[in-house]
This record gives structure tokens, C-alpha cells and sequence, in this order.
């Protein structure tokens, strides 16, 4: 048999054939990981190992790696490292370690961000380099390893009990600021948010309050007082409010069952600690007007949602805190949340979207974003290092609720002004309002120049002198700030009481101490006892003439000093007298003494009630008559003698008064008496200024007048003798003591509102 050749056609359709089943083949084996779209490198390993006790992570991929971001958060802590233009390939399962600080690593893929979430179980140094190709990731060794001990294992954590019922809330106040403890049964979550620029308001949700007292006055490092309420079901929770008369700074720190506000200039804590709850007292009020009466009234079942649980617009309509993480960038203040960044030529581009991220904020970024950064930050607040960057670029920021704009500063300004220019001509076509504002208590003309600045140039401002009244157009903006000025300027002049207390004490003491004695001696026949001469045969020995009888009346006295008052007039006397049977000798002898105390008190309270900056006066006492005599015949002059109070006082914002005070007290004197039989003056007086708190007591003058005196009568010779030189003399000794004190205590005349 004789056979043809097989057609091309033929042999085409076996190469076919051929081709498919080598196709085929291939596709039998093990399929190579999917390429995320958009990224040039696929990580084809992260092996964790162990070097000299720190922890090393090897990460490689199928080309080098070049471009990556690193940064460590705290809550919970953990180092995050981004690989750009990279795909995580077949690693898609968390990697459970427990080596080292390491415990797990997490990888996630993000667009063209390959990350990796390394969780550690405590604070240790962090490094992130290249080294051929490969990412190298060096963790620090555990602080237990270092000290030569095997890290112990981590207890399992316990979900602490949530709080029902607040027991206690402490205020104190030292040099380093001011603190505020509430103690509960249980774990608080506390809302924190300043209304008004004054207050501080703290809600801790689903609690109910024992403590007492409601109301806690503590008029020292800025804080006036503290005031706890109680809001009612379906929304429970308890109210603390702290009014400041002053701005602080504040951080609260839930340790246990216990939560601590602290307030001062500056805060402190501990360099890695921030609290969502925190921030600072002199930010911009949120909404107050709408909140401040349910602050007044905790008591109040109404509750306002605080912030950052919503998003308010401020003020300024354009800044807003729009989550926990957000930083008020406008206040000019880092407050974010720290992080760590190791970045080598990365694109910017990422880094603003990873600020982003940390920060919980959508992002919008301007066609003029572009370049690379290389920069290594340790600890740093995100909005410090944003900031940073941001500047090193010629870039800047705009925040307006939660979107964060970045743009170049250039396109930022002239947007500004734009706006600036757009405002003002909205406000130029704007149709003008008339509205008509009466003043309680302060004028009318007094306050209209202040409200005249917030005016645009085509406002104006009339004064209705006969009722008080201010007439205003302008723009319905523009009445509106000025109607909520005038409410603000518009207040009760503080009145103020001030209590003054003059006191006037006085010790008068006496002694004197006194002695007389004397006799007789008689030598003659008649008395038994003669001399024994013919001339002279008699004697006789006796005191002076003058110095009267003898208790005995015997005879008379050889020394005559008795006590001030004589014996037997006053005070006390002993007499003694000794004698012969036939009298031809006798001794007298008398001791006197006398003492006296006297003690005596004088207390004025003069009151009076003052508005602030006003002179009050208040007066009591006589007007003593004096005559005078000239040329002109006899004239009558009056003397006041009165007890006095003249005061000027001041309550300043600081809850202190500042006073300009005269104190009087002058009283008719008749122990001293003219020429003409009038009683002289005997005047106290106190001019001063002084600044005190509100209720506190101060001396603002004193007198102390210490009079004594020593008076010694004696016998030349015989007084100064010893043993028996008391024979011969008398001895007074007198005291008198004056002493004026002159208190102060003001105290501002206020309604409680709660």
C-alpha cells in the first residue's frame, strides 16, 4: 500500500496540541503568590531569630528593599513598620513569637504598603536598617533579661469592674498646682471638656454619687470650688465641675479605682503618657453658650453630648476636634499622640497618609505634595513631626473638622486671604439690622466705645441718655458679637462687706512693800534700872517726834516707810511690840504691803457694705466741745472723738480684694485734762492698702505700749546694808501694758448658683 503526505495543516494542529499540554502541565504546579497591583517587590520572608538575648527580624523579598517607613505606638504598644511599593505576598496569618520583648508580628496590606505590626510586651529601644537588600528590625532586650533574670510570664489580663457609685471627691491645693481625686467601687471612663474658658467638666457615665459635700470651696491655685451633681436615668452619670478663676493646664490619670485631675501651669506626667482625655484649659471654648446652663445645673437630667464624642464647630468655623487622636494644630500647642519614625527616602506622599492614620483623620493632599523625606524621631508628639516635615517641604496645613488639607504655604495664604477678601465682600452687600439693647448695670456711654471696635465701618452705635439704651446697626453678624459682648460687659457691680475688728486690752500691776519700826529706852530710879552718876542720872532713847504713835502707842517710829497706800489705809499691815515688865524698854515694829492687778478690754466692729471701686464710710462716737480764747472774745470749737471705717475696695477676676482702708478709733481721755478742764483725745489710727482673699482675716496694724517703773525709799547707810538693809527702806514696783490690734476681713455679697 502506498501512502500520501500528510498535509500541513495536519501537522500544524499537532503543534497546537502540543503547546496546550505543556500549558496545561504548567499550570499543575503550585501557583506563585498573587502580585498586589501597583507594587514592584513581593516579601518572600520575616523570619524572627535570636541574637546575643535582643530580638532580630530578617525580612526579604524577591528584590531589595529600598523604601520603608518605622514608627511605635503605646496604645498597645507595638512597633509598626511600612515597606512602600511592596507586597506581602503569602504571609497573611498572624505570626505568634513570644521571644524576647516580641510576643507576635501582624501582616496587613495597605494599597501598595506592605506593614508589619510588631506587638511587644514592654518598652525597649528599637532598630530599623537596611543590610543587603534586606530590612533588618533589632528589638532591645527585655529590662528582665538585662538584669540577668528570665522574664516571668504575663498573667492573663482580668477585665477590671466597671464603676456604679463615686464615694469620695477630694480637693486640694499646694506649690505644685492644684489636684482633684474621685474615688468610685470600680473603673471610671471619664468625658473631660472646658466650657466657657472657666470650668472644667468631667462625666463619668453610668455611675450614681454618695459623696459629700455636694459643693467643695477651695479659693486657692486658680480653682474656686468644685460642685458634683447627679444626672438622672436613661443618661446616669455623675457631673463634676471645677470653676477656675484662672487658666490652667489639667491632666486626668485613671489609676485603679481612682481618678486623678491635676491642674497648674504645667502639668505634670510621665513623658509617654497621654490621655485622650487631656487637654489644655486655655483652648477655645466649645459651644458654651449652648452647654453653660446644664454646667450651672448638674443636678439637671438634660445632658450635652462633650466633646470628642461629636464633632462641634467652633468658633472659628474652621478647627475642630473630630476624634481621641486629633491635635488641636491651631492652638499652636503639640499634643498628639507620640510616636517613633525611622523613615530613608520615603515618599512623602506616604508619610502624610500615615500622619493620617495615627491621627484618625481623612486626608486631602494637593498636587504640589511630592518629594522624599529621611528623618529619625524618637518620642515625638505626630503633629511635632508632621509639623517638621511639613515646613522642611515648604508645605503647610489646614484642619477643618476632621479632614487635614496639605497644601503648599503659598496656595494656604492665598486661600486665606481669598476668604479674607470674600467675607468682607459679603459683609459690604449685606443688608443692615437696627437693635435696640438696654443696660441694667453698667451706662450705656461707658460701654459704647468698647462696642464700637467690633463694628464694621458701616455700624453704628446711638445712646439713649434718659433710658439707658444703646441703639445699634450694622450687619446682623456684627449685632449679634455685640449683643453677646454687651451680656458679658453688662454685669452686677460685686458688692462687697468688710468687717473690721479693733481691739483694745489692758494690764495694769502694783506692788509696794513697806516697813516702820521704832521704840524707847528709859535709865532712871523710877523704872528700876538707874544709871548710876549723879548727873545725868536718867536717859531716854526714843524715835523723832513726828512719826507718829506706835500700834501700842508706846512710842515713836526710828524708821517710817510704810507701803504706798500707808498701813491701815489700804493694803495689808502686821505690827509687832515688845516691852519690859517696868516698861523701861520697849520695840515697835510694822510690815506693810500692797498690790493690785487690773485688766481691761475693749472690742469695735464696725461693718460696712462697699460696691466695687465705690469709698464706703461708717462713723460712730461724740463731738467734744473746746473753747478757745483771743482778741475776739471766747470761741467754741468741736473735737470728734469717734470710731471710724472708710474703705475703698476692689474685687479683682482672681477672687482676691484689694482695699484701701482707714481704721479710727478715738475715745475722750479724762485722765489727762486741759487747761481749761476739757478731756484730751486719745487717738488710733490705721491707713493702709492690702490685698486679701475672699473671707480671709488679716492684722493690718498693732500697738504695744509697755510701761515700768521701780521706786526705792531708804535710809542713807543703813538701806544698803545686807541682811538688814530691808529694815531701813520701801520698795514699789508698778506696770502697765497697752496693746491695740486692728483685724480685717472682706468678704464679696454673692447668690450660689448650681
Amino acid at each position: 500500500m502506498k501512502y500520501s503526505q500528510p498535509p500541513k495543516t495536519y501537522w500544524l494542529i499537532i503543534l497546537i496540541v502540543l503547546v496546550t499540554m505543556s500549558i496545561a502541565g504548567c499550570g499543575a504546579k503550585a501557583p506563585a503568590p498573587a502580585k498586589q497591583q501597583g507594587a514592584s517587590v513581593v516579601l518572600n520572608k520575616i523570619e524572627p531569630r535570636d541574637v546575643d538575648g535582643k530580638t532580630e527580624i530578617v525580612i526579604e523579598g524577591n528584590e531589595p528593599l529600598l523604601q520603608y517607613t518605622s514608627f511605635q505606638l503605646t496604645e498597645p504598644l507595638r512597633l509598626v513598620v511600612d515597606i512602600s511599593d511592596a507586597d506581602i505576598g503569602a504571609f497573611q496569618k498572624k505570626m505568634n513569637v513570644n521571644s524576647g520583648a516580641v510576643v507576635d508580628i501582624t501582616p496587613s496590606q495597605k494599597d501598595a504598603i506592605a506593614r508589619l505590626e510588631i506587638a511587644l510586651s514592654q518598652a525597649v529601644d528599637t532598630k530599623v536598617y537596611q543590610s543587603g537588600g534586606k530590612l533588618m528590625v533589632e528589638i532591645g532586650k527585655p529590662i528582665s533579661e538585662e538584669t540577668g533574670t528570665a522574664p516571668e510570664p504575663a498573667a492573663p489580663v482580668q477585665e477590671r469592674q466597671k464603676a456604679t457609685m463615686i464615694s469620695s471627691v477630694q480637693a486640694s491645693a499646694g506649690k505644685d498646682g492644684v489636684k482633684v481625686v474621685i474615688i468610685a467601687d470600680g473603673v471610671m471612663q471619664p468625658n473631660a471638656f472646658m466650657v466657657g474658658g472657666n470650668k472644667l467638666v468631667v462625666d463619668i457615665p453610668g455611675v450614681r454619687s454618695s459623696a459629700k459635700p455636694s459643693v467643695i470651696p477651695v479659693r486657692k491655685g486658680g480653682l474656686s470650688r468644685v460642685r458634683v451633681g447627679q444626672h438622672a436615668a436613661p443618661d446616669q452619670k455623675v457631673r463634676v465641675v471645677l470653676d477656675l478663676t484662672k487658666t490652667l493646664e489639667y491632666t486626668i490619670t485613671p489609676e485603679g479605682n481612682t481618678l486623678v485631675i491635676a491642674m497648674g501651669a504645667a502639668s505634670a506626667k510621665k513623658p509617654d503618657e497621654k490621655l485622650p482625655q487631656e487637654r489644655a484649659a486655655t483652648q477655645e471654648p466649645v459651644k458654651a453658650a449652648a452647654i453653660e446652663k446644664e454646667v450651672l445645673a448638674p443636678q439637671e437630667a438634660a445632658a450635652a453630648v462633650p466633646p470628642p464624642a461629636r464633632k462641634e464647630e467652633r468658633e472659628t468655623g474652621k478647627t475642630a476636634l473630630g476624634a481621641p487622636e486629633a491635635s488641636m494644630l491651631s492652638a499652636g500647642k503639640y499634643s498628639g499622640r507620640k510616636i517613633s519614625l525611622d523613615l530613608q527616602d520615603a515618599d512623602l506622599i506616604n508619610v502624610m497618609r500615615l500622619f493620617a492614620e495615627v491621627a484618625n483623620l481623612n486626608i486631602i493632599l494637593s498636587p504640589e505634595v511630592k518629594g522624599k523625606v529621611t528623618v529619625r524621631m524618637v518620642n515625638v508628639p505626630w503633629d511635632q513631626a508632621m509639623d517638621m516635615i511639613l515646613r522642611m517641604n515648604g508645605l503647610g496645613y489646614a484642619l477643618e473638622d476632621n479632614i487635614l488639607r496639605i497644601a503648599s504655604v503659598g496656595a494656604l495664604t492665598k486661600e486665606a486671604e481669598d476668604d479674607m477678601r470674600s467675607k468682607e465682600a459679603k459683609k459690604k452687600a449685606e443688608d443692615l439690622i437696627t437693635r435696640i439693647i438696654p443696660v441694667n448695670y453698667a451706662t450705656a456711654a461707658g460701654i459704647e466705645g468698647t462696642i464700637k471696635k467690633g463694628l464694621s465701618p458701616r455700624g453704628e452705635t446711638v445712646t439713649d441718655v434718659r433710658t439707658n439704651t444703646l441703639i445699634i446697626k450694622d450687619i446682623p453678624r456684627n449685632v449679634d458679637e455685640v449683643v453677646s459682648l454687651i451680656k458679658l460687659l453688662d454685669k452686677p457691680i460685686p458688692q462687697i462687706m468688710i468687717e473690721a475688728r479693733i481691739v483694745e486690752a489692758s494690764l495694769n500691776f502694783s506692788r509696794s512693800l513697806g516697813v516702820q519700826w521704832g521704840g524707847k529706852q528709859i535709865a532712871d530710879a523710877a523704872h528700876g534700872n538707874p544709871i548710876g552718876a549723879s548727873f545725868p542720872n536718867s536717859m531716854a532713847v526714843t524715835g523723832g517726834p513726828t512719826m507718829g504713835a506706835t500700834p501700842s502707842g508706846s512710842g515713836n517710829y526710828f524708821v517710817n516707810m510704810p507701803a504706798a497706800a500707808g498701813a491701815g489705809t489700804g493694803g495689808g499691815a502686821l505690827g509687832f511690840t515688845f516691852g519690859s515688865i517696868s516698861k523701861s524698854f520697849n520695840l515697835d515694829l510694822v510690815l506693810s504691803a500692797l498690790e493690785s492687778t487690773g485688766e481691761g478690754k475693749v472690742i469695735s466692729t464696725p461693718r460696712v457694705s462697699a460696691l466695687d471701686n465705690k469709698e464706703a464710710r461708717i462713723e460712730q462716737g461724740v463731738s467734744i466741745p473746746f473753747s478757745t480764747t483771743s482778741a475776739g472774745g471766747t470761741q467754741i470749737q468741736f473735737i470728734d472723738a469717734k470710731l471710724s471705717l472708710v474703705v475703698t475696695p476692689h474685687a479683682t477676676p482672681d477672687n482676691k480684694i484689694f482695699m484701701k482702708i482707714q481704721a479710727t478709733k478715738n475715745a475722750p481721755d479724762t485722765g489727762l485734762l486741759g487747761a481749761s478742764g476739757q478731756p484730751s483725745i486719745r487717738k488710733n489710727e490705721a491707713t493702709t492698702e492690702i490685698l486679701l482673699a475672699d473671707g480671709e482675716t488679716a492684722v493690718i496694724g498693732g500697738i504695744l505700749i509697755v510701761n515700768r517703773a521701780e521706786a526705792m525709799t531708804k535710809v542713807p547707810f543703813f538701806g544698803d546694808l545686807p541682811l538688814i538693809g530691808w529694815l531701813f527702806r520701801s520698795k514699789t514696783t508698778t506696770e502697765a501694758k497697752s496693746e491695740l490690734l486692728i483685724f480685717i476681713t472682706p468678704r464679696v455679697i454673692r447668690q450660689e448658683v448650681i
